[in-house]
């Protein structure tokens, strides 16, 4: 009698076994759950993104859009390895999520190194072999190491399929964006003239402008001309007790101290020179995760804010400058102050009104913020990196320690301005946008169901 029910017992758990290989649980997918995942997986891809975007010598708009993409990449490729989480299909402008099968088993490590082995080469445009090698080397490192770690081929080949499908519908939202067009576009610009003293010129011999017509990429969340805009600047004017007149004398006499230059410097993110001012804000996002040991849906959840917002941002104000084609210090103060002054910062190539830093600065330091709190940090970004400045060089940077990340923010606003390439009413109006865009992702996305 025992053998027939233990010969019935062994019967049953058999048959279960079989229906669960026929019809797999509708939670196979949180086998793997992505928050068993480090952080480094994903900080490794973003110090790859922005030693790229350093190398390419990509304009600010253009890296932020990088950085916007990148992010996106990196919840939509781990979101449903977290429970009760959800794609931002739907959320986010253009974009439609591939069909996602919960049935089946997914190593998130491999999905996210998918996705970004295949959406990097879509928006990092005519990547050298140097930068392909590279992206190569780390996708391979990266799944060698979590294939060892003990999962079956038809996990990895399923979370491979699944990652290939995510980059898909990303890379097809990043072809209709509006970008590839303007490459084919160069528009006239408005000169400056009589009838138009405050428009921008160049401030050096070979300057052209930078995007005019970047406002034609879609937006990822923010709407545009509708909330978020800076105001009109006052009318343009010379006599001495004017806005124009004031602001510009308030920046021909910032000291040029060593203080001040080290400020300057930090935060001088020119193409080439660090990977702009949004790659910047991921560095300093990337250092704190580290140190933190954040686990991998911490950092994508982050990472993928920081680069909507740095997107968002970076189109807000490319929108504003190019609709009242402001003039840069450099011109009126030579012009109406002193013929002789110049900043300690070379001049950016496009007009002056916001500040794009600014809004960058101040919508990652309120997003970090949130996730983060509100911690001392020790940036590193520019340590050991030598600078150019009009003034000589090589001049080597030093890391700089803040005691908050709000007050690194604050710093990075007003740096320009301390550069000579902002008055102040930019890095003010370019911080309030910022702070503006920052609010309204963390309001309207939702990360989880």
């Amino acid at each position: 009698m025992r053998k027939v029910g233990a010969f019935f017992i062994l019967f049953t758990l058999l048959w279960l076994a079989c229906q669960r290989e026929k019809s797999p649980s509708a939670s196979a997918h949180l086998t793997y759950q992505a928050q068993r995942y480090e952080g480094r997986l994903l900080n490794d891809w973003i110090a790859l993104t922005l030693s790229s975007i350093q190398e390419q010598h990509l304009s600010p708009p253009e890296a932020a859009r990088v950085l916007g993409y990148v992010g996106l990449t990196a919840w939509e490729a781990i979101c449903h390895g977290v429970a009760n989480s959800t794609s931002l299909s739907g959320q986010i402008r253009d974009y439609e999520a591939p069909a996602f099968d919960p049935n089946r088993v997914y190593d998130w490590g491999i999905v996210l190194c998918t996705a970004m082995r295949n959406v990097l080469p879509e928006v990092l445009e005519n990547m050298p072999n140097n930068q392909r090698s590279a992206l190569e080397v780390l996708a391979a490192a990266q799944e060698d190491t979590l294939v060892r770690r003990g999962i079956s081929e038809r996990v990895r080949q399923d979370s491979r399929l699944l990652g290939g499908r995510i980059a898909a519908a990303i890379a097809a939202r990043a072809r209709r964006d509006g970008r590839i067009g303007l490459r084919q576009i160069t528009p006239a610009l408005p000169p400056r003239d009589d009838g138009h003293p405050q428009y921008w010129t160049p401030s050096a011999p070979g300057q052209t402008s930078v995007e005019p017509l970047w406002r034609q990429v879609n937006t990822f969340v923010w709407e545009p001309n509708t909330t978020c805009l800076p105001p009109a600047p006052p009318p343009y004017a010379i006599n001495s007790n004017s806005s124009w007149y004031l602001q510009a004398q308030e920046v021909a006499n910032i000291p040029k101290t060593t203080a001040n230059r080290l400020v300057a410097f930090h935060w001088e993110d020119g193409p080439g020179r660090s990977s702009t001012a949004a790659g910047h804000w991921f560095n300093i996002a990337r250092q704190l995760l580290e140190r933190g040991g954040n686990h991998l849906v911490d950092c994508a959840q982050l990472y993928c804010l920081l680069g909507l917002a740095a997107a968002d941002a970076a189109l807000l104000c490319w929108s504003v400058k190019y609709q009242y084609f402001l003039l840069r210090p450099i011109t009126y103060i030579q012009e109406n102050i002193d013929p002789n002054w110049r900043p300690s910062i070379f001049t950016p190539a496009h007009p002056e009104y916001p500040s794009e830093g600014a809004a960058i600065a101040a919508a990652s330091a309120h997003i970090i913020i949130r996730y983060l709190g509100d911690s001392g940090l020790v940036d590193r970004t520019h340590s050991g990196s030598l600078l150019f400045t009009p003034d000589g060089g090589p001049f080597v940077l030093p890391e700089r320690t803040f005691g908050a990340v709000r007050q690194a923010a604050e710093e990075a606003v007003f740096a320009p301005m301390l550069g000579g390439i902002h008055f102040r009413r930019s890095c003010e109006e370019g911080r309030r946008a910022g702070q503006c865009l920052a609010d309204q992702l963390l309001q309207r996305l939702q990360f989880a169901r």
